[in-house]
């Protein structure tokens, strides 16, 4: 087994076992589920039903194809059609990609990511929407450079607004910890304002906290000290970190099949 692979595969299992971690109990066999539908490529027809679906469709995504970045657009522009899936999606399918690909530079890639899809004019159905997340992304790259406090980053007409900014934010500004960035996102409820219900802000919590675990997951390949979590949790996220490794890498085993 050449050491790439064996470090990718680390990172698949990091990947998957910061979502099982992340997500509802009751969550953990769709997340599986959508898991399968991406490394088969049965992504036809396929209906996400809510934030939590899109965005682990959008990691598994640039998990599976991080190697052909073309192939991460094409999967999620298909899917337009008929999902709710916009240049968000695509934002974090491709740091995911980057950092399977060793590729991922915290302090330049939202300065990456702007100068690609600045070239790129059908990202988003909403040529505004694109124009609108590129700004957004440049706000949370200056916070971070400034380092503004998650308080204040999240204040005000200029705060960030959740989802993927808040994800990025809470990532690159302390990358160097799985932990410390799912603490910090795990608190993110404390400091979203807007006006939502109770089952919205639980989703939008959750989003967030999936995402940047995840991030943090697979740009360091390792969740550090487990020993306080599930072994049930962290013994399914191996293996489904093993399952897409194998199906990524061609390698066949009834063990993981059954």
């Amino acid at each position: 087994m050449l050491p790439n692979q064996m470090s990718l595969k680390g990172r698949f299992r990091s990947i998957w076992t910061s979502l099982l971690l992340s997500v509802p109990t009751d969550f953990a066999d769709r997340l599986e589920e959508l898991t399968k539908i991406v490394f088969t490529d049965s992504l036809n027809n396929l209906r996400l039903v809510d934030d939590l679906e899109l965005t682990v469709v959008a990691i598994a995504i640039g998990a599976y194809w991080h190697q052909d970045l073309q192939q991460v657009r094409t999967r999620l522009l298909d899917l337009q059609s008929q999902n709710p899936i916009d240049i968000e999606e695509m934002v974090l399918a491709y740091v995911i990609a980057l950092a399977c690909r060793y590729e991922l530079k915290p302090k330049s890639f939202i300065s990456q990511i702007c100068y690609d899809f600045e070239k790129r004019r059908s990202l988003s159905s909403d040529p505004q929407s694109q124009a609108d997340c590129l700004a957004k992304l440049r706000l949370t790259q200056k916070y971070v450079d400034q380092g503004v406090s998650a308080i204040t980053a999240h204040q005000g007409k200029q705060g960030l607004s959740g989802g993927i900014y808040s994800s990025l934010y809470y990532f690159l500004s302390t990358p160097h910890s799985w932990q410390i960035v799912s603490e910090r996102a795990h608190h993110h409820h404390h400091l979203d304002r807007l006006d939502k219900s109770p089952s919205a802000e639980h989703l939008a919590h959750t989003q967030v906290l999936m995402q940047a675990g995840a991030i943090a997951a697979a740009y360091l390949g390792e969740l550090g000290n487990t020993d306080k979590f599930a072994y049930e949790i962290l013994s399914r996220g191996e293996r489904l970190g093993d399952r897409l490794w194998c199906e990524w890498a061609g390698v066949f085993d009834v063990k993981l099949d059954s």
